[in-house]
Parts: structure tokens; sequence; C-alpha cells
């Protein structure tokens, strides 16, 4: 008996109808070469199987060219053949493979032979960068290379693919977590290296060549990015295992250091500006930003980031009020930065290298730009300034002893050097109205921090910076005296590691599932789905939350037993935060603000607590009111005086109805004796007032 013929027909018209899980399926149950499926009529139909098995040719084709690629040597002539032929050939594994970077990476990764290839791809587009590095117009100060304008661009669109490449598959977590692994690539730096040459490529006058040397560096700082964002192995410690990575590491810091000095002085704006077309430049800022933020936080790089970084951040706070507000504290900033992907067409740069096609038949690259909101831009930006500088205040004892007050130390350091340039004579004059100027920019984005909870900021970021502003305000060079900093309780920093909307989303869930850490699979299910709405979280970090957030409960319930009343222990649980929020636990609490508490009597002889950031009403010695203000800190020493044993707090005044020659209750070396120089001094109104005295209001809508 014969076989019933082959359907084509309705392998055509079914096939593509199922997804790829049911047609994986179908083919792992196949015998014979054929498939057996039951059409949408009911009708069983068997089809010719196709060899969807990937040869094993064509990758060692691919992996041994990217090799042979490495090895050709710097002076080649033909150096848009090398970079045109390391596009394209990166470029066949989303044409025989997928277009899909989700679907690609997996059959990478389950090659044998991948850790090799990592190796080497990197390697050969840094061989390609070293070419663009000489052949770009700004190397060269005569115009003979202007001519070669056309090969300038094919050469950087290349760089541009091959690197997009790269950074595509560092998207997918799978590969990034294999990348972190490489020896070659994370802990002898072959990673870092191509970072470094990106990194050094000048900037040119030309529009396109600026745009594309702007999102090389884009781009490679993503993938940096994306390298730090792995949990398994921490990408920073491996990097900084070896002497010569921690070298190199370093140089490649110090280039995103120089670039954001560059880009915060505006130097780069004017750059190609009067050219009638603009072409998208990448996050190039942002990502900068986003790097030194995770520097900064890190213990390997703490440091370094604070004794180079901290100049920069001196020269943002003395900017005058206005410019740094319209820089720093508006839903504004000009210009926004646009990302943009490459469409890369490989028969097009092929053709065009060949000779086959000519140069004006080759269409100019497109892209796929993204540009992010203003207002949301403007917020990151900020929010990554706060971030930097709560990173750099914070002090973790067990960890860093050496850094103790190593970032107010080095900030006043660069104050005084800049004062340098002041001309002799008015020395006096410049210290105070530079201490003004950042004394009133720290307190302005003080404010603005506040409202970027909890989008943008956490509280414990607005915290440490408010923590920062006063230790400012306490060494802004106008006493002698208070140029050293008064010993704070440390206290180390823990972060939230997930957002409001996270966190409602799980205690739904334990409605249900009380017991879910001991649920290994629901664990990794709700770690993925809790990563789609924030941060990315692990299912480890999850059952670590849920147990800290049990024994957090246990906690308050078993201090529930011992003390029923509320009284006067209302305000002296350490940890801070409510028993329900397992962000106050452990590691993931929130600094708790009874550190910053005055206390004042209030007219029933009870004890309340004042706090940094309360809305005060000030009143006289007949309880009349006579001012509205704000708490700017409530215990430790200012300007000399101590708050706990004078029983006062520092106040930021909105209002005051007292002259500037009316004498304040109690005058001190940065206010002076009336409400005048307090606020010329500081360049807001700061007073000392009595806590009896200050009476406790909401927030002002």
């Amino acid at each position: 008996m014969q076989p019933p013929p082959i359907d084509m027909i309705s392998a055509v018209t079914e096939l593509p109808t199922l997804s790829s899980q049911e047609l994986s399926k179908l083919i792992r149950d196949a015998e014979n070469d054929t498939i057996q499926y039951t059409t949408s009529n009911g009708s069983s139909k068997q089809v010719l199987l196709e060899d969807v098995k990937v040869s094993e040719q064509m990758f060692d084709l691919i992996f041994f060219n990217v090799a042979h690629l490495v090895r050709w040597r710097q002076d080649s002539q033909l150096v848009l053949l090398h970079s045109a032929l390391l596009a394209c050939i990166l470029h066949l594994f989303t044409a025989f493979i997928s277009s899909q970077w989700h679907e690609l990476a997996p059959v990478l990764l389950a090659h044998p032979e991948v850790d090799e290839f990592m190796h080497t791809a990197f390697a050969a587009v840094r061989v390609d960068i070293q070419y663009l590095q000489v052949r770009l117009p700004g190397q060269y100060t005569n115009g003979g290379m202007q001519s070669n304008l056309a090969q300038v661009n094919r050469l950087c669109q290349h760089c541009e693919a091959s690197l997009q490449f790269l950074q595509s598959l560092c998207q997918q977590r799978p590969f990034r977590e294999r990348l972190v692994k490489n020896k070659d690539l994370c802990e002898k730096g072959g990673i870092l290296m191509l970072a470094h040459e990106i990194m050094k490529l000048p900037f040119c006058e030309d529009s396109y060549l600026m745009a594309v040397v702007s999102r090389l560096k884009s781009k490679v700082l993503s993938i940096l990015l994306n390298l730090c964002e792995v949990e398994s192995t921490s990408f920073l410690d491996v990097a900084a295992s070896t002497t010569m990575g921690l070298n190199l590491a370093k140089s490649t810091i110090s280039q995103v250091i120089s670039l954001l000095r560059t880009m915060f002085r505006g130097d780069l704006n004017g750059l190609a500006a009067y050219s009638d077309k603009t072409y998208p430049r990448g996050l190039l800022q942002l990502n900068a930003m986003r790097l030194t933020e995770i520097l900064s936080d890190d213990s390997n790089f703490r440091s370094y980031i604070t004794l180079n970084f901290t100049e920069v951040l001196t020269t943002i706070f003395s900017q005058p009020h206005g410019e740094f507000l319209s820089s720093w504290c508006s839903s504004e900033s000009r210009p926004s930065e646009e990302d943009a992907t490459l469409d890369f067409d490989s028969l097009a740069a092929a053709g065009w290298v060949l000779g086959v096609v000519q140069s004006s038949d080759v269409p100019e690259s497109t892209f796929n730009a993204c540009r992010v909101p203003r207002t949301s831009y403007a917020f990151q930006r900020t929010s990554l300034l706060v971030k930097v500088v709560a990173n750099l205040t914070c002090f973790i004892p067990d960890i860093c002893k050496e850094e103790k007050d190593l970032f107010l130390n080095t900030f006043l350091q660069c104050f005084h050097k800049e004062l340098l340039n002041v001309p002799y004579g008015v020395l006096n004059d410049a210290r105070a109205e530079r201490a003004a100027v950042i004394t009133q920019n720290l307190g302005s984005l003080l404010i603005h921090a506040a409202s970027l909870t909890p989008t943008f900021l956490n509280q414990d970021d607005v915290q440490l910076f408010n923590e920062a502003d006063a230790q400012n305000a306490e060494t802004s060079g106008l006493d002698s005296n208070t140029m050293q900093s008064e010993d704070k309780q440390s206290r180390k920093r823990k972060r939230n590691i997930m957002n409001h909307i996270q966190i409602s989303m799980i205690e739904q869930v334990l409605v249900t599932e009380p017991e879910m850490q001991r649920k290994a699979a629901m664990l990794q299910s709700w770690a993925e789905k809790l990563s789609l709405h924030g941060t990315e979280i692990s299912s480890s970090q999850l059952k670590n939350w849920l147990n800290n957030r049990k024994a957090k409960l246990a906690r308050v319930a078993a201090k529930d037993i011992r003390a029923p009343s509320v009284g006067d222990n209302a305000f002296t649980d350490k940890k801070g935060g409510s028993g329900t929020d397992p962000e106050s636990a452990d590691e993931f609490s929130n600094p708790s603000p009874s550190s910053a508490q005055g206390t004042r009597r209030n007219p029933e002889g009870g004890s309340v607590k004042h706090e940094q950031g309360q809305y005060v009403v000030l009143t006289d010695g007949q309880g009349e009111e006579i001012g509205k203000g704000r708490v700017h800190q409530a215990s430790g020493v200012w300007s000399g005086t101590n708050l706990d044993e004078s029983g006062s707090c520092v106040v930021d005044v909105t209002y005051l109805k007292l002259d500037k020659l009316a004498k304040l209750h109690q005058p001190c070396g940065a206010t002076g004796a009336s409400s005048g120089p307090s606020e010329q001094g500081l360049g807001v109104k700061r007073v000392l007032w009595e806590s009896s005295k200050l009476v406790q209001q909401q927030k002002p809508v």
C-alpha cells in the first residue's frame, strides 16, 4: 500500500498559523521526516518536514572568518573591506537563524565554541575602531581627508553596525550572563579595551560624523551598563580582580568623566550646529551618568569617582542660580537626546565596497529613532545627579573606613581650587558669594528631588542628599572653625529593590500564597513578572525580600506584645517604616529619620519630634505666629551650635515678620545676629529657632 501523497497546499496554508512552540513540538514528534498534523477542518495531512537544523558548516564559516579578521595588520589598505566584511558576517546570523534577538541568543549560546567567538568578535570590532581613530577628519590638520569623507562615512557605518550587533546580544539576559563569565573578555579586559578605544574617538565638526561618534560611545556604554546588571557574577568585581583590569577600568572611567565634563560645559552643543540636517546622537549623556552612578555605589571604584568626579560636581553646583535651575530643576531639558538603531543594509554595503554599486546609488543610512520625552529625560538626568551625590555621601564603616568624609573634603578642595582664580583682594567676598550660590543650588535641587519620588528617586537617595546639603551648609567656607564636618552617626545605605507597583503586586499574591518563599517555581515566575514593572529582580532577591518581610512582621508582633500602648515609645523604633513594609527591614530598609530629629513641647506638655523636611510655623515668646518655613536640620551640630543641647532647629524660612535689622532669637556665626545677613550669607533665609517655638503644620498645597 502506497503512502498518501504529500499535501503541499495544506502545508503552506496551515503551518504558518501555528505558534513557534506548537511547530517546535510537531517537529520533535515527527517520524520519517514527516509531520502528522490535524488541520483546522479536522482532516489528517502529511507534509514534508524541511531540514530545520542549522548547518554546522555555516557556523564554522562565520567563526573562522571573524577569527581571521582579528589577525589583519593595522596598516592594511583594505580597511573598508575589513569593516564591511565583519559587519556583513555578523549580520548573517540574523538572516539564517532569526532576526529576533531573543531567538538568536539561545542558538548562539548552544554552540560549543561560543566563548571563543565572543572573544574574537569584540576583538575584531576593536580593530575597526582603531582604523577609524586614525581616519576621522578630526585627527588631521590638513584638508586632504575631506575628499575621502564618503569612505570615512562608510567606515563609521560598518563600525556602528558591528557594535550594534554586540549591543543587541548583550541586551539578552542569558547572553550577558554568559559574557560576564568569559575570562578573556572580562578578567583580561577584552570588553573594556573596546570601550576604551571607542571613548577615545574624537568628535568632529561634520554633523554626520559627530552623530556617529556619539552613537558609538552611547552604544558601548550601554553594553557596560547591561553587564553591570548581571547579578550572578559581578562584572565590576571581575574587572577589578587584576591590576591590569583595574587600571584599564579606571582609564575608561576617566574617559567617561572627561566626556561628562565636556558635555556639562556645553562644548559639544556648538559642534555641527550649522548643519541643516540633524542626526540622532544616542543617549550618550544619560548612559554616561548612569554608569557613573553605578560606579559611585561600587566599593571597587567609589574612591576613584570621588577623587575625579567631584570637581565636575563642584562646577555644576557653582553655576549661577538661574542657570542651575534651568539645567537641573526644570521639566524641560534642552536639547533632549535621541536614541537610534541603525538599519544596516548588508547587500548595499558589500556592493559599494566591491565597486558593484556606485556611491550615488547607495541610500543614506536610515535609523529607527526613539526620542525620550523631554520631561522624562530631564527627570532621569536630575535623579542620576542626586543619586551620585547620595552614593558619595554614604559612609559604610565596615567596607570603606578610609572613605569617611572623603567626598566632603574633596568637594572643599575643589571649591578652594576654584577660588585661586579669583583676583587678589576680593577673596573673602568671592568665598561668601560662591558659598551662597552652592548652598542655594543644593537647596533648590533638594526640593526638586523630593518631587521626583517615588517614580525617579527612592526616599533614601533624597535623605542622603539632604545630609550632604546639611554638611555643605556647615562647611561652606564662611567659618574657618567649621571646615571639618562633625562626626555623624554611621549608617549603612539600604536600597529598595522594588518600586511601589511591584510591592503592591506581590502583596496581593501573598494574601493567597503566604509561603511563596518556599516554592521555587513560583518565585521564578513572579520574579519575571515583577521585572516587567520595574528594575530586574532575580528569584533569589525575591526570596530574600519575602524572608525579610516575614521577619519584620514577627518583630513588630513581638513589639506589640511587649509595648501595647503608644505613648512616648512611638518614635523609638530605630528601624523606621511601617510594620508591614519589608522595605524597612534589614538591607531593604530606608534610612531611619530618627537620627535627624529634635524635640519640642506642645501646649499639652507631650513630646513631639521635629524632623528634617517638616513644614513648621515659627512663633514668638507669646506664641504668636511670626513666620513659616521648613526644618533644614533638627539634630547634631550646625555652624558650631549643638542643636540637641540648645533645643533648637535650623529652619529655611519662606517668610518672616521681621525686618532685616531685627535681631534673631538665636544668632550664630553662619546666620549673623539679624535677619538680613542670614539671607545674604547663605543664599536662602535660614535661621536658628527654638524647637519649643515651632509648631508643625501640614505640607502647603
